[in-house]
């Protein structure tokens, strides 16, 4: 009798997905990686790569720089052009941009940080704090109007200045207050400068600190932003790396301002006024992606956070050139959301982000864990379409299998172990996949990231790196300082067919052709549950069966013809199985593990001998390097089965690792059974789940329709 698989299912948790770690304080922010390693297309980042060089060879910006992050890992950091065209000096890595309307989502994050304080609220009069709003038409916009740019304000009441002669923030502030708003507050959606500005004297109204020092306390130092600065003063450090910046097109450009100048904004814009980096903004993004955390400290609210990324009510009218998706904004962020979602299903967020108008943009892909920025000191290009094109095609194209530019598979598939003791792993496909099988232990995909190198797909820090010997052929791998080395059974192995001979001359199950049908009742105990339930196993020969486990609270039952096979439970209607579920069930019975091996798996093959009390136990796979196959250990002294390695589907839970135990072996009618299993899930949380046959009947009356699952 074998145990029944579906409650495990209710009851294993397996981490399929690992989230990205975050880099120790000894290595750089966005260590380097390759497109291959992080299952990116290398031809597409190629694309992108070439893309912007073409701006600069067809003279459409001045320089650039372009950094691609993907699984918090830079597979692409390139300087393009030039950063001073008069002087011509190469663009180099790090240079410091005015990222103008970029500075929005910082001061957004501000904001949302008064918002966590509870020292504002997003419903509240932006009158309450600045009473020069306290007139008729304004004392209606709300601290969310401004953040979602429907408050009707302006785009902007400082156009006609020159920014270097601006007196104040309250000054700018105060223009807003003045004047007719383009719509009612909270009506339609109108981009505003003149908004963000307002928030930003919000914030040092409402923190009683001049607001650059308010986002240098709270969001640039700890995201350690050190190359990021609201106020560009005169003698600022990041002076000498700052860019001039340009306006113009087709190699007639107009420098406006230069790191020799006054300051271009003598007081802290909030709606364009930062000058930051492409990595530093980097760490800003990734910070958001992470939800409001840095090093394990969350910095932002849950609630808020996702309010923040919602689409508002309004068109924001707003193009992107990412097929299939639709630009809205959220807090003071531009959002892309898929534009045609499935029936009855919300429009999923896909990336946000932000530009500046002198040729700054950022985009985070959080599903793809994946980040763009493209900085040029360019302005009036529309470059930022054609990169966004890219980034579609790059990240949200047609999905990229790295394991297609992999050698062949078979070169890898075989067993390895440590070169003393036990068998440790077994390299071997699945689907699609090269996959790692830890005996007993579940299956884990692999991906191939160049040079005989995979790394787990469920652990990407985890590479395993396999060795070859002068002729070029497979000796073994090595996980860091871990090596296994590459199996192959010696000569004095018994063969396949000996060891197959021996278990149907121990067992006997080929007595079921005289003695009739067989059943077998009992009771199964999820021991950390404290769950006991009743079991039934019913055998016709040569190839049939049914089992029946009837717990308190749950029931399954699984049944094969001889053709097909089928399951029904309390949370699944009749199915019949296909795959990988029904070679788990198919493979893991008692006909199947104890009876004639030759006539349910097409090959076996031995893989290993260990002792166990001074007798010989032999590892024998039935099936070749391809999973799902289990794994039986047979004694070559009794010729009894004592274990069997499997890795059963279990819906959800995708694959997991089992070990069944076979013990307590007893005469039936000259056959050899089992009469206690223990079972032995990955997740030692679980527990064993003990089943014990408490009484057997041969020659029963079996109809047909038993195992065909039919009322």
């Amino acid at each position: 009798m074998s145990i029944m698989i579906f409650p495990l299912s209710l009851l294993v948790t397996l981490t399929l997905t690992a989230p990205i770690q975050e880099p120790a304080a000894d290595e750089p922010y966005f260590p380097a990686s390759t497109a291959l390693a992080e299952g990116v297309s290398p031809d597409a980042l190629t694309d992108l790569h070439q893309l912007v060089q073409s701006f600069v060879d067809e003279d459409e910006i001045v320089g650039g720089e372009l950094l691609v992050v993907k699984n918090g890992k830079t597979i692409l950091h390139e300087s393009y052009g030039l950063s001073d065209f008069d002087a011509q000096t190469p663009m180099a890595k790090d240079g410091v941009f005015c990222v103008r309307s970029m500075t929005k989502p910082i001061i957004g994050t501000a904001i949302m940080m008064l918002l966590d304080d509870k020292v504002i609220r997003l419903n509240d009069p932006i009158a309450k704090y600045l009473p020069a709003f306290d007139v008729d038409g304004k004392r209606e916009i709300t601290v969310e109007h401004l953040l979602t740019h429907t408050s009707g304000l302006p785009f902007s009441r400082i156009a006609a200045h020159d920014p270097r002669e601006l007196e104040s923030l309250d000054y700018v502030v105060g223009l807003g207050a003045t004047g007719d708003l383009e719509c009612e507050p909270g009506t339609e959606f109108h981009y505003s400068d003149q908004g963000a500005d307002t928030l930003t004297v919000l914030i040092q109204t409402v923190a009683e600190m001049p607001a650059e020092q308010f986002v240098r306390a709270r969001i640039l130092d700890p995201l350690s932003m050190h190359d990021t600065t609201c106020l560009m003063t005169r003698n600022h450090v990041l002076r000498r790396r700052a860019l001039p910046a340009y306006i113009g097109s087709n190699g007639t450009w107009t420098q406006f301002w230069g790191p020799d100048d006054e300051a271009l904004f003598p007081i802290f814009l909030g709606s364009q006024g930062m000058y930051s980096t492409v990595e530093d903004y980097g760490r800003f993004l990734d910070f958001r992606m992470r939800r409001g955390r840095v090093a394990g400290e969350r910095l932002l609210a849950g609630r808020n956070q996702r309010k923040a990324l919602e689409a508002g009510p309004h068109d924001c009218k707003i193009p992107t050139a990412i097929a299939g998706l639709q630009c809205s904004y959220g807090y003071l962020m531009q959002l892309w959301f898929d534009a045609e979602p499935p029936e009855d299903q919300d429009a999923e967020l896909v990336a946000f982000g932000h530009n500046g108008s002198d040729g700054t943009f950022a985009w985070a892909f959080p599903e793809q864990q994946a980040m763009v920025l493209f900085f040029t000191q360019s302005r009036g290009t529309t470059i930022g379409l054609r990169v966004e094109q890219a980034l579609g095609e790059l990240l949200l194209g047609v999905p990229f299998d790295a394991n297609d530019l992999a050698p062949p598979f078979e070169e890898y598939m075989g067993y390895y172990w440590e070169g003393e003791g036990d068998l440790y792993r077994a390299i071997v496909r699945d689907g699609d996949d090269l996959a790692l099988e830890v005996l007993a232990k579940g299956i884990v995909p692999l991906t191939y990231i160049g040079e005989d190198r995979w790394k787990m797909r469920p652990n990407p820090s985890v590479v395993l790196e396999f060795d070859r010997d002068e002729n070029g052929l497979i000796t073994g791998y090595h996980i860091g300082d871990h090596q296994e080395f590459r199996f192959t059974a010696p000569d004095d192995f018994p063969t396949v067919d000996e060891i197959a001979a021996k278990v149907v001359q121990t067992h006997r199950l080929d007595l079921l052709e005289s003695v009739g049908p067989l059943r077998m009742t009992g009771e199964s105990v999820i021991e950390s549950q404290n769950m006991t339930g009743r079991t039934t196993a019913q055998f016709a020969w040569p190839n049939q069966f049914r089992y029946d486990s009837v717990f308190p609270t749950l029931s399954e039952t699984v049944a094969y013809d001889g053709t097909t096979a089928r399951s029904e439970s309390s949370f699944e209607e009749r199915t019949t199985l296909e795959g990988v579920r029904a070679d788990s069930i198919r493979n893991a019975h008692m006909l199947a593990v104890q009876g004639d091996w030759k006539s349910w798996h097409s090959k076996l093959e031995v893989i290993q001998r260990i002792t166990e009390d001074d007798r010989p136990i032999y590892l024998v796979r039935a099936g070749d390097a391809t999973a799902p196959a289990p794994t039986m250990y047979v004694d070559w002294t009794s010729g009894h089965v004592l274990m069997l390695d499997s890795t059963p589907d279990v819906g959800a839970q995708g694959r997991v690792g089992m070990r069944t135990k076979y013990e307590d072996y007893r005469d039936v009618a000259g056959m050899s059974i089992p009469h206690r299993m223990v079972v032995q899930l990955a997740n030692p949380v679980i527990g064993d789940i003990v089943s014990t046959v408490t009484k057997v009947e041969t020659g029963v009356e079996i109809a047909a329709r038993t195992f065909e699952l039919k009322d």
